[in-house]
Formats: structure tokens, C-alpha cells, sequence
């Protein structure tokens, strides 16, 4: 066994065990059988018993059923996947290098200049309207929450003006959704100059903002500006995951096939992956000894579509290529379909154009997770005030609706039969009113105050996941758009390529069942009532 200590920013040392030779290679049906014999007569059979489960933060969350025993090959994305950035560093970069840019070549004010990065502001899954000059979050229906403009919040009553007559369609030209972290420096930098334009008293032309800004970043990676200086001090921008290789390890030693498909140059992909490997001699001599395959410039989502043929760069150890398609890759290894599963963090051209292209299983790679895992246990306490608050709200809304019945009928009754009631019996109703609207102004005060507390409640909850934007994966009470993908598309889904050590490579992810709303109260999600029927 390997450990590993690490240490972290509170001072305290953990220790991580990993078993890398615990795996074994794909067996046949006669040594399947030997193995099941060995493990029965032999507790000790399985060194990986007593492993402890993840933290929350490590831990893989799984939409679709997956036995990774079934994965033959498993291919990675590279940046934000293999490489993780230093998110507020990198931004910050491409922000000053875009803005300068902006000033010097496209005509904008020096003003902007002044600008400051706010790396809070942005998060996944917005949406840009390039015809308003508003940032939006949607929920899973693709119903507008929250708006920005600048950065400007527009209020509930214009937001819904703008939004609730026609529905927000992501193939029209005229919204852009944010779908890749690198995408989050252009939506802040969008907003800011939208904010700081318009103060100045300047009309703005939207799409042609969103166009200098989008053509910019897109120059300053296509001409290395960005690239070399990560390259030269890739220590400041690039994270350092100790627990990477021995990821990789357990899956190679268990007999899968690796490989890399990414849209960095060749060049770059090469600088990273000898950056990310340069202390790998306990798992690997080199990066060509861990992955078979490696495709540079893939062009995806193409790739996983038409593609185009592959230029060989290098042989040998790893097949190392620019170009290429999923068609070709998989003729390559000899794989196909079910029995690949592709790791990445783009919801579209890694994982989206993937499903609906073929059958390979897919890993979303979420680095937001980590900590919105974090915030979600450090306000846990308000959370479960909330929905104390929530539940005599509406237990005192539903009395408040009784008895406002009851005063009505009461009312109503008096007036109809007034003829045949005498004076007791007319006291006795004006009597039980007067009592009823006492409760009911006492319950009235009690509401208000409980709405108000809600109303607090909802704001700490919000803004300490984001101040501008609140919770990554909710928003008005539904999943977000963004966490509606991820359900949708990924099999999968964790915050590091790192946390498969905490599992078996030939393991069984097992997804929750989700019950309809007439079931939650008899559902019991442990069991699987079609599994019958399928052994049938």
C-alpha cells in the first residue's frame, strides 16, 4: 500500500492509503469463478476491506448505474480535468491581457483599465442575452430567477417582463450559455463593461461588446499570450494534486487502457502532461508509459462526430496525435461504445456531444463541488431552520385559509337564516367571529414574522454559497439549469479525477432512485421494483 500525507492551510496532517496493487486485471469466466473461491474461502482475499468512506468532497455522485468492472478504457479531458488551474489566478490573467488588448486594438476607453477583477461574480450555467446586455440564471424549466444587468440586479417585476412571454431557446443566436470555467472571466468582464460604459453615459451596441471580447480571449489562446506565461510559471496557474497519479495508477493496474482527448496544442498538451508527471517514477518513468492514446487540437464536439483524420506526431509507447475522431480512437484501442468512459469538465463538448454521438459512459469533472459541498455543511443549521420556518408557514397559512372560511360561512349563514335566529343565537355567532378574528390576527402577526425570517434565511443561505448568484445547482426553489444538465448527460460526476482513489476500478456506482411526487411519502429508494421484471 501507498500513503500519502498531506499537508493543509489549517495546520493539520491526513493520511490517505491507497491500494494500488489491489487491482487486478479483467478476468475470464474460469478465473472469475477462481477468484470468487478465493474471496469466499478467504476473508483476507480482498486487501481494499476497511477503507474508509470518501469525505462528502471526495466523493463520486452518480446519476446513471455504472460498473466500472464493464470500463475497458477511460480517456480524460486535459485542462480542468488532468490539469486543474488556480481559477482566480488564470482569470485574472486572461482579464488583464484582454483588457489591454481592448484599449490598444479594438478602441475602447483607457478607462476600463481601471477595471478590477471580481472572480466572484460569474458562475456555470449562466446565460448571456447579447440583445439586452443581461447575464440570466434559469432553472431546469429554463425560467429566468435572477438577472443582472451590468452589474445591476433587475428587478422580479422588469425580469419577468422580459422573459416570461416567450420561452429562453438556447439554439438562437441571441443567448450564450456558460457552460466552460473558462468562459467565466468573459461573462464578469461583459457585465463590468456593460456597468462601466453606460455610467460614462455611452450607448452600447451588446453583441458587438460580447464579440470583441469573445474574438479577444479567443486570440490571446489561439496566439500563446495566455499559454506562455502559464508555461513559465506554471507553479502560480496550474494546481498541484497529489493524489492524480495514483488515480491513474489504480485504473492502469487494473487493466485499462488510458487515453487523452483535448483541444490544447500539441505543444502545450505535452508542456502540461511533463509538468503533471514530473514526479511520477513511482507510478510511471513518464507520461507515454501511462497513456496510450493521446489526441491534441481535437477540435471537439466535432471530434466526436465527423472529426477529421489524424496527424502522428510521435510513436512508440503513446500513440501521440493532432486531429483525429471518435470513430478512428476507438478503432485504435480496439474498444467501442459502453466500454469507454470519458472524463471532462465541459457539459457540451465533452459530455453532451459524447452521449448523443455514441454510447460511451461519461465523468463530469465539477471543481465547484468541493466547495459548494463545503458551504452546503456550514449552513446546514440555517438550512433546517428554514424549513422549521417553512413548515409552520404553512401549517399557519392553511389554518389562516380554514378559518377564513369559517368566518365567511358564519357570515353567511347569519344573513340568510337572520329571520329564524334570536338575539342568543345571533351573539353566539358574532361571538365565535370576533374570537376568530382574533386568532386570526394573532396568526396574521406570527405569518409576517415567519415570512421575514424565511426571507433573512433564504439571503445568509444564498449569499454564502455567492453573493451575486447564490447556489451553483439551485435557484427559486428547482434544480438549476446547469444541475439539470449534469443529471441529464453525465453518468457521473465529482469534483477531481483524483477522487476515484477512494474507489475499486471494478467497482458498482449505484445512482439514487429518484421517486415521482406521489411517491415520496411511500417510496423507499433503496429498492429496485423493476428488477424483477427485468430478470423475467
Amino acid at each position: 500500500m501507498i500513503h500519502f500525507t498531506i499537508s493543509y492551510d489549517d495546520g493539520l496532517l491526513k493520511t490517505i492509503i491507497a491500494y494500488p496493487f489491489a487491482e487486478r486485471q479483467p478476468l475470464n469466466k474460469s478465473d472469475l469463478k477462481h477468484r470468487l473461491n478465493e474471496i469466499i474461502n478467504d476473508p483476507g482475499a480482498t486487501n481494499a476491506v476497511g477503507i474508509q468512506r470518501p469525505a462528502p468532497e471526495n466523493r463520486i455522485f452518480t446519476n446513471r448505474n455504472l460498473k466500472l468492472s464493464r470500463i475497458l478504457a477511460v480517456g480524460f479531458d486535459l485542462d480542468y480535468t488532468l490539469a486543474q488551474y488556480r481559477q482566480e489566478q488564470l482569470d485574472s490573467l486572461v482579464f488583464q491581457q484582454t483588457v489591454a488588448y481592448l484599449v490598444a486594438e479594438k478602441g475602447y476607453p483607457e478607462s476600463i483599465q481601471t477595471l478590477k477583477y471580481d472572480h466572484q461574480f460569474a458562475i456555470r450555467g449562466l446565460v448571456i442575452d447579447m440583445e439586452l446586455g443581461n447575464v440570466l440564471k434559469m432553472d431546469k424549466f429554463r425560467y429566468v430567477s435572477l438577472a443582472f444587468h451590468g452589474l445591476q440586479v433587475i428587478s422580479g417585476r422588469s425580469r419577468r417582463e422580459m422573459y416570461n412571454q416567450e420561452r429562453v431557446t438556447f439554439s438562437s443566436k441571441r443567448f450564450r450559455v456558460v457552460d466552460t470555467l473558462f468562459e467565466l472571466v468573459e461573462t464578469y468582464l461583459y457585465s463590468a463593461l456593460i456597468d462601466h460604459l453606460e455610467g460614462r453615459g455611452e450607448t452600447v451596441n451588446y453583441g458587438q461588446l460580447f464579440s470583441d471580447i469573445r474574438e479577444t480571449v479567443d486570440l490571446k489562446h489561439r496566439d500563446h499570450s495566455l499559454k506562455n506565461e502559464i508555461m513559465r510559471q506554471p507553479g502560480v496557474y496550474i494546481e498541484r494534486d497529489p493524489l492524480l497519479l495514483p488515480a491513474l495508477y489504480r485504473f492502469a493496474r487494473s487493466g485499462k487502457r488510458l487515453f487523452v482527448v483535448t483541444n490544447s496544442e500539441a505543444d502545450y498538451t505535452e508542456f502540461v502532461l511533463d509538468y503533471l508527471f514530473r514526479s511520477s517514477d513511482a507510478y510511471f518513468p513518464s507520461w507515454r508509459q501511462c497513456f496510450e492514446l493521446v489526441c491534441t487540437e481535437s477540435r471537439k464536439p466535432s471530434f466526436f462526430e465527423a472529426g477529421r483524420p489524424w496527424e502522428v506526431l510521435a510513436e512508440g509507447p503513446c500513440f501521440f496525435v493532432r486531429g483525429g475522431s471518435l470513430r478512428q480512437l476507438e478503432a485504435k484501442l480496439g474498444i467501442a461504445g459502453d466500454e469507454i468512459m470519458y472524463v471532462g469538465d465541459h457539459i457540451y463538448g465533452d459530455i453532451l456531444r459524447s452521449k448523443h454521438s455514441s454510447s460511451w459512459r461519461t465523468c463530469m469533472v465539477v471543481p465547484e463541488l468541493k466547495e459548494q459541498i463545503r458551504v452546503d455543511h456550514e449552513v446546514r443549521p440555517l438550512i433546517l431552520d428554514l424549513m422549521g420556518c417553512e413548515s409552520k408557514r404553512k401549517e399557519l397559512a392553511m389554518e389562516f385559509h380554514m378559518r377564513g372560511n369559517q368566518v365567511k360561512l358564519l357570515y353567511q349563514f347569519k344573513e340568510v337564516e337572520s329571520d329564524d335566529l334570536d338575539p342568543d343565537e345571533l351573539n353566539r355567532i358574532d361571538q365565535k367571529i370576533a374570537e376568530i378574528n382574533r386568532k386570526l390576527e394573532k396568526n396574521n402577526r406570527e405569518l409576517s414574522r415567519l415570512l421575514y425570517r424565511s426571507h433573512q434565511l433564504r439571503s445568509s443561505i444564498s449569499s454564502s454559497f455567492n453573493p451575486y448568484w447564490g447556489r451553483l445547482f439551485q435557484t427559486g426553489g428547482q434544480l438549476s439549469a446547469f444541475a439539470e444538465q449534469i443529471r441529464d448527460y453525465a453518468c457521473i460526476y465529482t469534483s477531481s479525477v483524483s477522487n476515484f482513489n477512494f474507489y475499486s476500478s471494478q467497482g458498482y456506482l449505484q445512482s439514487h432512485v429518484t421517486p415521482m411526487p406521489h411517491e415520496m411519502e411511500t417510496h423507499t429508494a433503496e429498492l429496485d421494483f423493476d428488477e424483477p421484471l427485468e430478470r423475467s
